[in-house]
């Protein structure tokens, strides 16, 4: 796992971001943790690999996916199924929310600056007053740099 803080300021940084009514248990606080340092959004598969490599402690797979659900349901993390994925990913939710181009070939995600949806959620909010819009996602796929060299080469046609 790759910090962005140090080991100490994970206390004072939790303490800050810890949402009320959630129980916070050490296993919680790791998890909270590998996500915290993550630049990407990561799958509970990820997760898992991150909190059990190279540390005493082992956890089950099944605690990082309950404790994900948690988190859900407190509104700690946002849970995105992407086209390109075949399970859910997940990410601290921050001040602003993110969008990502993802290669269809590697699934690299590369996080949008920008969010175009704002403009389309004005219009939606004139078009339909009654709507509360409580949130959008965006998803743009193509090839990475890496992979576009790869996907114009032909294919091959058997002719048999």
């Amino acid at each position: 796992m790759s910090c962005k803080i140090h080991a100490g300021s994970y206390d004072d940084l939790i303490e800050k971001n810890w949402p009320a009514g959630v129980k916070k248990t050490r296993q919680r606080a790791d998890i909270f943790k590998v996500l915290y340092a993550a630049d990407l959004p990561m799958s509970a598969a990820e997760i898992y690999s991150a909190l059990n490599k190279g540390g005493n402690e082992t956890y089950a797979f099944s605690t990082v996916y309950r404790n994900l659900l948690a988190f859900e349901k407190a509104g700690v993390v946002s849970k995105t199924v992407l086209v390109t994925e075949d399970n859910a990913v997940y990410e601290l939710k921050q001040n602003a929310h993110r969008h990502y181009a993802v290669c269809i070939v590697c699934h690299t995600k590369f996080p949008i600056q920008a969010c175009p949806v704002n403009e389309i959620t004005k219009d939606l909010e004139k078009d339909l007053p009654d709507f509360k819009v409580t949130g959008h996602q965006l998803e743009i796929y193509g090839y990475c740099p890496d992979c576009a060299d790869i996907s114009a080469e032909p294919v091959p046609v058997s002719l048999s």
